[in-house]
């Protein structure tokens, strides 16, 4: 009996699914379902689902278009693209060149010689993009009012967390960042070069140097 190859494919979701959770989760779909598993293509953080030109996506169907691949196993299909017209033509190409697509989600493959299934697929993927376009523009709503108030926006840097009004970045005084954020200042106070200060704190010298940056942020608070 011949095991069918199969390739994995991750994307960072905001619903909470972490790249290490989705990495497990087609591991463990593989191991389930026998299918050996030859790679993952890990898209990372910084992906977004409407973009078809994504590094590791693309590399992922120059593998599949070679013609050593039988089966993609993706957390769920949204990972693949939120865009409804690149999800129904990538569905439509892997079904024309035999690759079966594999969701961790409906925990099985989708069938597009079904027709029911195929608008199923179809509502789902415009469902998906709709949802996501709203949701991106509720986001940026968001921040504009923020901008519009004076008010931070944003991941809070390095050792800093948002007040109760959740409206300012202040010192997250009781996380190991902040700590570290405060040394670095120091460091560089008495003359240290961002590489040494890095070495030191095992932070990145990029974010040594914003540290620094904001160190009116870090440091005012403190003092009080």
């Amino acid at each position: 009996m011949t095991t069918d190859t199969a390739v994995g494919y991750l994307r960072l979701s905001q619903d909470g699914h972490s790249i290490d959770r989705q990495r497990r989760d087609v591991e463990a779909y593989a191991n389930t379902n026998g299918f050996a598993l030859v790679e993952i293509y890990n898209e990372g953080k910084r992906a977004s689902g409407f973009d078809a030109d994504r590094p590791e996506y693309t590399a992922l169907l120059d593998h599949v278009e070679g013609g050593s691949i039988d089966v993609v196993i993706v957390p769920n299909l949204s990972r693949l693209s939120r865009d409804r017209k690149e999800r129904l033509r990538l569905l439509l190409d892997l079904d024309a060149i035999g690759v079966q697509l594999h969701s961790v989600e409906l925990d099985r493959a989708v069938d597009l010689d079904d027709d029911w299934a195929l608008v199923q697929q179809s509502i789902r993927a415009t469902t998906d993009d709709v949802e996501k376009r709203k949701e991106i523009e509720r986001s940026k709503r968001a921040t504009q009012e923020r901008i519009t108030n004076g008010y931070d926006h944003g991941r809070p840097p390095f050792g800093l967390t948002y007040d109760e009004d959740g409206h300012y970045w202040v010192p997250d005084r009781d996380s190991g960042e902040y700590q570290t954020a405060l040394t670095c200042i120091q460091l560089r106070e008495d003359g240290r070069s961002w590489r040494e200060i890095a070495t030191e704190t095992d932070v990145s010298k990029d974010t040594v140097r914003r540290i620094h940056d904001r160190r009116e942020r870090y440091l005012l608070t403190h003092e009080k």
